[in-house]
């Protein structure tokens, strides 16, 4: 617990004292490629719009995780989004390949730039990009968000890792805060208190940002993981936060468990052969509320993160489809869970390079409306028992201070006296 507390401590000062500097960017749910099923459930697909060059050209970027280049399309792709074309900029700096290091870029293929970069019309030059060509647009719109690739190193091509160092940011995080299920924000430099009157320091939650045996980062590491308060204890406990993931997916291990203990023979097993997971459909007639929750307790952290029924299942062509699906992949040496975005949505997450930790935010008791209510009619309760008290206390401590008639005292005003004759 201490631990804990000396993380929350440390950010909540680090973030206080820095005049709260923060790039905010909008996304929304894409709707310029349409995806066919099951792509557009297994994919988390948000966008958000980014100004490059000079004059500035509104660019539509993906959000991606694969990789933490920041890539750019051409518009000689001729893709169906808004694209950069370089023969409008006046400031295109084209950077010679050999200066290029492209360590574990299979795809970079494309030109290496300088370009500038605006936000809330403020310009920041020089911001070093890739100008993807066919290959490279297959992981086009990375915003060096860098979940998967290794975060102990920093890279000069990671675009947080740029955006902090031009715009003279604070914080070396992330946030990716959902409002509704097409739109939200991506926030590079803060955390969400610092700008939101909703987050309370509190109620945010710390782990140490673990990696599987493939190196892969941001990693969760479970202490345990139930379903209808039965430990599961079969398979993997790394749980991998992955914004670009639609829907939560588990090792094939925990397929049998589930079809037992829950759907049965009243659901459809699909195989996807593309994505090699396995996907659950149960018609419109099935209960979803026979779904018990799943919960994941995390071993440095003393709470737990419940999903309902209400988060897992989507509703979707007359049918529902069970919100988490099964990795196919036999040979893995570490499956993990891919905690996507049916995790991701209930609690927030937050990823700081800085403490190479991951801050999740649930509710408490600070900032529950329902306990909020509790508490304020405790308050007044309490407010009125103890005037009670004190008037109590004033009625008894002048009743004392009374002076008493004692029997031997004559009331002269009152007795008759006559002398004897």
């Amino acid at each position: 617990m201490f631990k804990i507390y000396f993380f929350s401590i440390l950010s909540f000062i680090c973030i206080n004292i820095s005049n709260e500097s923060y790039i905010i960017y909008p996304f929304k749910k894409s709707k310029k490629e349409n995806k066919s099923y099951p792509e557009n459930l297994l994919q988390n697909d948000l966008e958000v719009t980014i100004q490059i060059g000079t004059p500035p050209q509104s660019i539509d970027m993906n959000l991606r995780s694969r990789i933490y280049t920041f890539f750019v399309a051409s518009s000689e792709l001729n893709l169906p989004y808004t694209l950069f074309n370089d023969k409008e900029s006046s400031t295109l700096v084209k950077i010679s390949k050999r200066e290029t290091n492209f360590t574990n870029m299979d795809y970079s293929k494309g030109w290496k730039i300088s370009e500038s970069i605006y936000i809330d019309g403020k310009e920041y030059k020089d911001v070093t990009l890739m100008l993807g060509t066919d290959l490279a647009y297959k992981e086009s719109g990375a915003l060096g968000l860098r979940l998967i690739n290794s975060h102990e190193n920093s890279n000069d091509l990671s675009f947080i890792y740029q955006m902090k160092k031009l715009a003279n940011l604070d914080s070396y995080s992330f946030t990716l805060k959902y409002k509704t299920d097409e739109e939200g924000e991506l926030i590079i430099g803060a955390y969400p208190h610092a700008y939101d009157n909703k987050f309370k320091e509190n109620n945010f939650f710390y782990s140490k940002a673990g990696n599987n045996k493939n190196g892969v980062n941001w990693v969760l590491n479970f202490d345990v993981i139930r379903y209808n308060n039965k430990s599961l204890s079969f398979g993997t406990k790394k749980g991998l936060v992955n914004i670009e993931f639609g829907l939560i997916q588990a090792p094939n291990r925990y397929k049998n468990y589930f079809k037992t203990n829950f759907y049965g023979d009243r659901c459809e097993e699909k195989f996807n052969a593309q994505r090699n997971v396995t996907i659950v459909h149960c018609n419109s007639g099935f209960d979803i509320t026979s779904f018990k929750d799943i919960t994941f307790e995390l071993k440095d952290i003393e709470t737990e993160f419940v999903l309902t029924y209400k988060e897992l299942f989507i509703k979707y062509n007359n049918e529902y489809i069970f919100g988490i699906v099964f990795d196919e992949d036999v040979e893995a040496k570490d499956p993990t869970w891919i905690l996507g975005k049916p995790f991701m949505k209930k609690y927030e997450l937050v990823y700081d390079l800085d403490r190479k930790i991951i801050g999740l935010y649930k509710e408490g008791k600070i900032n529950n409306e329902g306990k909020n209510g509790v508490n304020i009619v405790f308050v007044i309760l309490l407010v009125i028992l103890i005037i009670v008290v004190i008037g109590l206390l004033y009625f008894i401590i002048n009743y004392i201070k009374k002076p008493k008639k004692r029997a031997y005292e004559l009331n002269d005003d009152n007795f008759d006296y006559e002398p004897s004759k």
